[in-house]
């Protein structure tokens, strides 16, 4: 999972940006347009990237302190049985 992640996080700006530039590749490098779209391309990708890599980050401690939780939960569940 977490090398699809970082697949993922390499993947998507390549794609977006590159076709971005490729759709764009008649347009005047130095316009208000062009530079408009670019930059929104950069970001949309930016945040993608920042989503991904929370998640990256997120899930696996989420799962870790749920799988904690639960083992505390079934030790204090014995502990008063006995």
């Amino acid at each position: 999972m977490k090398g699809l992640a970082y697949f993922l996080m390499v993947l998507l700006p390549v794609v977006i940006i590159g076709s971005t530039v490729y759709l764009t590749r008649n347009w005047v490098p130095t316009s208000v347009g062009t530079i408009i779209t670019w930059l929104i391309a950069w970001l949309v990708s930016m945040i993608l990237v920042t989503i991904l890599y929370l998640l990256l980050i997120y899930r696996p401690n989420a799962l870790r302190h749920k799988a904690a939780k639960t083992a505390e939960q079934n030790k204090n569940n014995e502990e008063g049985q006995h």
